[in-house]
């Protein structure tokens, strides 16, 4: 390797004094500088000693002595950097002994000496085996990863497991009595979409089960309402588990926007105060107005409310069905009016009388 030309290389700063660099010739201290830098990427003590040997060296001007003094140092160092930094440190006495054999001699010497005899064949095979297992063992450590990773996977997938066998068991509690209460022409439809959301989530199957029933029982979608409704919520809970159950809750604006963009009629909650002013004005007294859906708190009939369907559908405009509400209304305060609801037969004993004479105590 040359000892002259190229730039210094590195920060060798942290162990050339400057004492040292005064010591080199002016026009070599570029290589002083790059060859400890060499020396160094082996070994930083090895930089060390060497940076302080190399001054004389380039003082003596025999680039061929320099570069016989690094070729020594680092053969040494590749057997045994501690023994290299010692060798670095004397060689350059050495040099200038009577004899100029001794500087080799004593070079192969702790050569020898660190190496040690060759090993036997016992050592060898030792050695070879260790290096097998050693390859083995890198082999093996990226299925070892792969492992581990597939283990915390399905260990999470476990974790869901029981949590959908939790609310699966929750759902069967739920579902009796929510059926029961259902109207049988529900049913078919009701139950495919209540299927279709269980097998995905069964947390978000006991939110469905309930808000279907009420949209379903309340008219307020079609069968084939109920169905959009539903693919588009299982389109949510793809994405996200916890915005998707939150639809099926009704508790999203996205899941009302759905449901009015899937409305067909005008809804009675929409005017229902309205119609309600209406029916008393009409009747002359407080009358409530409530939907087909409340039946099951309310009498179908009764002498203070009015029953009214959830939705008006029976025209394609909510003008017109507004006016079939009002229609519908009229009629209920009207009966209210004129005591439809308060009648009973003790009122008209005579015309009781003449009935059951003509045709028998059943007639009336």
């Amino acid at each position: 390797m040359s000892t002259q030309g190229g730039g210094a290389a590195g920060n060798v700063g942290m162990y050339v004094g400057r004492d040292m660099l005064a010591a080199v010739p002016e026009d070599r201290r570029d290589d002083y500088l790059r060859l400890v830098q060499e020396i160094s990427d082996l070994k930083y003590q090895l930089g060390v000693e060497v940076a302080r040997q190399l001054p004389r060296l380039f003082q003596e001007q025999d680039d061929e002595a320099i570069e016989h003094y690094l070729d020594q140092v680092r053969a040494i160092a590749g057997v045994g950097w501690k023994s290299g930094v010692e060798v670095a440190r004397q060689l350059p006495d050495l040099y200038h002994a009577p004899d100029p054999g001794i500087a080799e001699a004593y070079v192969e010497i702790v050569t020898e000496a660190t190496v040690g005899p060759p090993d036997d064949d016992k050592t060898q095979a030792f050695a070879a085996e260790l290096e097998d297992l050693e390859r083995e063992l890198r082999e093996i450590e990226p299925k070892q990863q792969r492992a581990t990773e597939l283990k915390s996977l399905l260990a999470a997938r476990d974790r869901r497991d029981e949590r959908r066998r939790k609310h699966a068991q929750e759902l069967a509690a739920a579902l009796p009595p929510i059926l029961a209460r259902l109207r049988p022409k529900h049913r078919d439809c009701y139950m495919l979409e209540v299927r279709l959301v269980a097998a995905a989530d069964p947390e978000a199957a006991l939110e469905a089960a309930n808000t279907m029933l009420d949209l379903l029982n309340g008219e307020r979608v079609s069968h084939d309402g109920a169905a959009e409704w539903v693919r588009r919520g299982l389109d949510v809970l793809e994405k996200n588990k916890e915005v998707g159950r939150g639809y099926f809750r009704m508790g999203s604006k996205y899941s009302l926007e759905v449901l009015e963009e899937l409305r067909e009629g005008l809804a009675l909650r929409q005017v229902a105060r309205v119609l309600k002013l209406y029916a008393t004005a009409l009747s002359g007294r407080d009358v409530a107005v409530r939907g087909i859906d409340e039946m099951d708190s309310v009498d179908r009939f009764g002498p203070d409310h009015i029953i009214l369907p959830a939705d008006m559908r029976f025209f394609e405009d909510d003008d017109r069905n507004f006016v079939a509400y009002k229609v519908a209304a009229a009629h209920g305060a009207a009966r209210i009016e004129f005591g439809t609801y308060r009648f009973t037969l003790d009122e008209i004993p005579d015309t009781v009388d003449d009935l059951t004479t003509k045709y028998g105590p059943g007639a009336a």
